[in-house]
């Protein structure tokens, strides 16, 4: 019983230092650096089976590059330190960047992070190429989400309205954006002024559905360690992304 007693105790013991290390995580100041490709031989090329009509949406506590906590950007922006990987991607000839930034953002447990919106490539209409969030958290260790979709208009590159329902398109979702509030309304909380941003839709002015020919979806969960460059991808599209710590005095 002593030794079972023991081991108890022990396993108390680490739990217990888990939860104190993840508590000290949450609220630390990260840089994010992440580079989004797509893979030129484009969807048709991958032999893979996309879904026809899959779930595309945006969620509801978001911020983009553009929101502001307090007189500061959320996303702060810092210089990029993977310039040469965006460069060897561009060489090969079989990869194209869409999306490469890199920021600092204090990170926090999963239930208090928002959803960081991503959009980057050729536009057609409202919509870009690449479309959708990602979202970084903090426990024991660094967690990223992705619910990324990449989209093919097809050969129509003016129309906001591409290949619809008749036509067996896939429907995109309207890009969130802020919430205008009036001048004597206090900010609601997900609002701009609170650093989180809440979706509308402006009834003013309501643009046509837009719809993809294809789309291919990137939505994984991975566990990662700061200082490390992780790799995610599927046959269409991929993400290099590394999560670095910052010295306090840099904070």
């Amino acid at each position: 019983m002593t030794r079972i007693s023991q081991l108890c105790a022990i396993l108390l013991l680490a739990l217990a230092t888990a939860g104190a290390q993840a508590a000290n995580y949450a609220g630390t100041t990260f840089e994010i650096e992440m580079i989004v490709f797509s893979h030129s031989g484009g969807m048709e090329q991958s032999r893979e089976s996309w879904p026809a009509t899959p779930r595309l949406q945006y969620p509801e506590k978001w911020v983009d590059f553009d929101s502001t906590k307090g007189d500061s950007l959320f996303l702060s922006p810092v210089a990029p330190r993977l310039n040469n990987k965006v460069a060897a991607l561009d060489r090969s000839g079989n990869y194209r960047v869409l999306f490469h930034k890199t920021w600092r953002q204090v990170l926090q447990q999963k239930h208090n992070s928002p959803a960081i919106l991503i959009s980057g490539g050729d536009t057609v209409g409202d919509h870009h190429r690449l479309e959708g969030s990602v979202t970084l958290s903090v426990s024991r260790y660094l967690h990223l989400s992705t619910d990324l979709w990449l989209n093919d208009f097809g050969n129509d590159t003016t129309r906001n309205t591409v290949n619809g329902p008749e036509t067996g398109g896939v429907m995109l979702p309207r890009r969130p954006s802020a919430k205008v509030a009036a001048a004597d309304e206090p900010a609601a909380p997900g609002s701009a002024d609170s650093g989180f941003r809440a979706s509308s839709l402006n009834s003013a002015a309501v643009p046509a559905p837009a719809y993809a020919q294809h789309v291919a979806l990137l939505r994984e969960e991975r566990r990662m360690r700061s200082g490390e460059l992780h790799y995610i991808d599927n046959p269409a599209f991929g993400v290099l992304i590394e999560v670095r710590t910052v010295e306090k005095s840099e904070e």
